[in-house]
């Protein structure tokens, strides 16, 4: 019993340390700036975060396409494809919920121009950036952890 106990502990503490929003943030203001000074002024950021709601709630909205957030999502890359000059930062929560949003709201999409920084896991980023390119979108991947 206690073995088992200290075996389950030592797998949550092997889990790699997550970034703070803050350190992640300071991360995107890094590559905006550096993309500003190219173009003569900082580019504006939309920012938005998916939210996990449990594995049951997760699980019907990934059935559903992503449902409501999908259409959201997909509002926030219309809002920065007629700004011009927007940058769309997204904070992943679970790999599948991620995807069934996003590609969702991509899915028979085209936002030409417009930059996807997504914030998740490091498998995540090839299906992500398959999504973001399939609908015109430059992609720019951020791991969530230090």
């Amino acid at each position: 019993m206690i073995a088992g106990l200290l075996l389950a502990m030592g797998g949550c503490a092997s889990q790699p340390a997550q970034k703070s929003q803050e350190a992640v943030l300071a991360e995107v203001a890094s590559l905006m700036s550096r993309q500003g000074q190219a173009s003569g002024q900082p580019p504006s950021l939309l920012v938005t975060r998916i939210n996990s709601h449990g594995l049951l709630a997760d699980r019907v909205t990934i059935a559903a396409g992503g449902g409501q957030d999908r259409m959201n999502v997909r509002e926030l890359f219309a809002q920065a494809a007629a700004s011009g000059d927007a940058r769309v930062v997204i904070f992943g929560a679970n790999p599948a919920l991620d995807q069934a949003i996003v590609a969702g709201a991509l899915s028979e999409q085209r936002f030409p121009g417009v930059w996807l920084l997504f914030v998740g896991e490091p498998e995540q980023s090839r299906q992500m950036q398959a999504s973001a390119e399939a609908a015109g979108l430059r992609y720019w991947f951020i791991s969530r952890y230090q």
